[in-house]
């Protein structure tokens, strides 16, 4: 998830993906750091980690889409100012 969304976002610009791609990047790094012993999170990390990316996945593609829109909008110089006369 953390490589496909900002493909996604580059591809067809949806908001979200520009939100869950680097907190999915970051989620993968936190546990690969707490697993290999260097995170100390306690004896319930997994749990934290579980927890926090379920709650950020979750507010991370809902809220930027509503306050935002749910595609990035791209002004293109085909249609800016394109004033044909017939």
């Amino acid at each position: 998830m953390g490589v496909t969304c900002p493909a996604n976002a580059a591809r067809c610009g949806r908001i979200h993906c520009f939100f869950t791609g680097p907190f999915f990047i970051l989620g993968a790094i936190a546990s690969l750091g707490y697993g290999l012993g260097f995170l100390p999170l306690g004896l319930s990390g997994w749990k934290w980690i579980g927890i926090v990316t379920i709650i950020g996945a979750i507010a991370l593609t809902c809220i930027p889409e509503l306050i935002l829109g749910r595609y990035r909008q791209i002004e293109t110089h085909e249609h800016k100012g394109d004033f044909r006369e017939s």
